[in-house]
C-alpha cells in the first residue's frame, strides 16, 4: 500500500455496493482528456467541468448510456483530471467498467481514500480536511455532521496553523537570541522565549480541552439502565426506542446480557444500555452479566435508576458513583414510595414524558457544561499529537531554568515545528499517511 505513487491514473466506484438507480464511478489522474475520448469513442476534446449524456465504451464494447462528466485539473477535488460516469445501478455494469479501465497499463484500482490523499497531496486540502470528510461520512447525527463540516471549512486547521506560526515565530526568536551581542542579557531573551511558550501553551491546552466534547459528539452519550430484576428496565428501554429490541417477561432475571441500541437527541446519539438484573445470585451465567451491569456502569455518562421501594434508593446510594442520575419509581400504578425524581408506568404511559424532558436536561447539562470546550471537534489522532507536542512544549520550558545552552533550546523548538506538521501536514511520513487514508472508504 503506497499512497505516494501518485503517477497511476486510479479509478473506483464511488457509490455504495447493491443494487440502486446509478453507480458513479471516479477516475483521476494526470491529462485524461485521450483516455475520456476512448470511453466515449469520439475525437473531439472533452469540455471542461460539463457533464454529458454519453455511450460508454470498454474497448470495442458498448456497455452502458450514461451521464459522463470531466473536470479539468487543477479544478477538481483532487486537483488532477478527473473523470466520473454515471453508469446504471446494479452491481455489474459499475464493475464491468472498472474491470476493463484497469486492464489499461496505466491504470489501477484506487486504495482507501486515495481520492482524499490525493486532494491533499495536490494541495486542494489539509489532512485535517481529509480526516473530516470521512468523519462526515460516518456521522450518524446532527451535531456530528455540523461539527465536521466546520472542520471541512477549515476551523481546526486555521488554529493549528496559528499554533504552528507561533512557534516558528518562538524559533526564529532563539536564532535572534544566538546572534545577538554577548554582551546583551541573555536572561531577558530566555524570559521572551519562556513568555512565548506560555503562550503557545495556552492555545494548545484551548483545543485540547475540546477532547471530551469531541467524544461525546462522534462516539455518543451512554445512558444505562440499572436496577433489579424484573423492575421494568427493558419495559423502559423499549419504550424509550419506540419498538421492542429487549425480551420483555415477568421471569426474574430475563436480560443476561448489555443490550445496546442508539437513538438521537438534541442532535446527539444517545446510547441506551439495558443491563442485567442487579442481585446476589448463585448462577453462573447470571452472575456474569452482573458483571456486565457494574462494568456499564463505570462507562455510563447518564443513569436511569429503576426501583420499586426505599431499599431500592438504598440500592443507588451504595452504587457510589459520581454520574448524572435519575431514579424512577417504576410501576407506580401499583407502587407508592416518596424519594424518587420521577414516576413511570408501562400501564397507562404516565411519566415517560417527564422522563424524556430530565434526560433531554441532563444531556444539555453534559454538552453544555462550562468545563466542557466546544468549539474544536478533534480526534483520536489529533489529540494524541497536540497532547505530545504540549508535552514537549512543557519540557523546554523546565530546560529553560536550567543549565542547557541555547543553541540546544533552538534544536528543541525545531523539532516541535516538526512535530505540528504531522497535524495537518506529514507528507512524506508513509506510515502516518498509511494509517489516516486507510479507514477511509474505496471512491472517496
Amino acid at each position: 500500500m503506497n499512497y505516494l505513487n501518485t503517477e497511476n491514473i486510479i479509478v473506483a466506484q464511488c457509490t455504495a455496493e447493491g443494487y440502486g438507480a446509478i453507480n458513479i464511478i471516479r477516475i483521476s489522474g494526470a491529462s485524461l482528456g485521450g483516455l475520456y475520448r476512448k470511453i466515449v469513442k469520439e475525437k473531439g476534446r472533452p469540455r471542461p467541468n460539463s457533464i454529458l449524456f454519453k455511450s460508454i465504451y470498454i474497448k470495442d464494447e458498448k456497455v452502458d448510456d450514461a451521464m459522463i462528466s470531466f473536470f479539468k485539473g487543477p479544478k477538481s477535488f483532487t486537483g488532477e483530471d478527473v473523470i466520473e460516469i454515471n453508469c446504471h445501478g446494479g452491481d455489474f455494469i459499475a464493475k464491468k467498467i472498472i474491470r476493463g479501465l484497469s486492464k489499461i497499463k496505466e491504470i489501477r484500482h484506487a486504495l482507501p481514500g486515495e481520492f482524499s490523499f490525493r486532494a491533499y497531496y495536490n494541495g486542494k486540502i489539509d489532512v485535517i480536511q481529509a480526516e473530516s470528510i470521512n468523519s462526515l461520512i460516518k456521522s450518524q447525527t446532527n451535531v456530528h455532521a455540523n461539527k465536521s463540516m466546520e472542520n471541512i471549512d477549515g476551523q481546526l486547521s486555521r488554529k493549528i496553523k496559528e499554533i504552528k506560526t507561533k512557534i516558528i515565530t518562538t524559533s526564529s526568536f532563539c536564532e535572534y537570541g544566538l546572534d545577538v551581542d554577548e554582551n546583551e542579557d541573555s536572561e531577558s531573551i530566555l524570559m521572551q522565549i519562556n513568555d512565548m511558550l506560555i503562550e503557545i501553551e495556552g492555545l494548545l491546552n484551548g483545543v485540547l480541552s475540546c477532547n471530551l466534547y469531541s467524544k461525546v459528539v462522534e462516539r455518543g452519550i451512554r445512558v444505562a439502565f440499572f436496577g433489579r430484576p424484573n423492575v421494568g428496565k427493558s419495559t423502559l428501554f423499549n419504550s424509550l426506542l419506540g419498538y421492542d429490541r429487549s425480551i420483555v417477561s415477568s421471569v426474574s432475571g430475563t436480560t443476561r446480557d448489555v443490550i445496546e441500541a442508539s437513538l438521537e437527541m438534541g442532535g446527539h446519539s444517545i446510547k441506551l444500555i439495558d443491563t442485567a438484573g442487579y442481585r446476589n445470585t448463585s448462577d453462573q451465567i447470571e452472575a456474569l452479566g452482573i458483571n456486565k451491569t457494574k462494568k456499564e456502569v463505570d462507562k455510563a455518562d447518564i443513569l436511569i435508576c429503576l426501583g420499586e421501594n426505599k431499599e431500592d434508593l438504598s440500592l443507588f446510594s451504595e452504587l457510589m458513583v459520581e454520574k448524572k442520575m435519575i431514579t424512577v419509581l417504576s410501576k407506580c400504578d401499583i407502587n407508592k414510595c416518596a424519594g424518587y425524581d420521577l414516576l413511570i408506568s408501562s400501564v397507562d404511559g404516565l411519566g415517560f414524558k417527564s422522563l424524556l424532558t430530565e434526560l433531554s436536561t441532563k444531556i444539555i447539562q453534559i454538552t453544555s457544561s462550562k468545563s466542557i470546550n466546544a468549539e474544536y471537534y478533534i480526534n483520536d489522532r489529533q489529540q494524541e499529537v497536540l497532547s505530545r507536542l504540549l508535552k514537549n512544549v512543557g519540557s523546554v520550558k523546565k530546560q529553560l531554568g536550567g543549565t542547557v545552552a541555547l543553541d540546544i533550546i533552538s534544536e528543541y523548538i525545531k523539532k516541535i515545528v516538526d512535530d505540528v506538521d504531522e497535524i495537518v501536514n506529514p507528507i512524506g511520513r508513509e506510515e502516518i499517511i498509511n494509517n489516516i487514508f486507510s479507514s477511509f472508504c474505496v471512491g472517496k
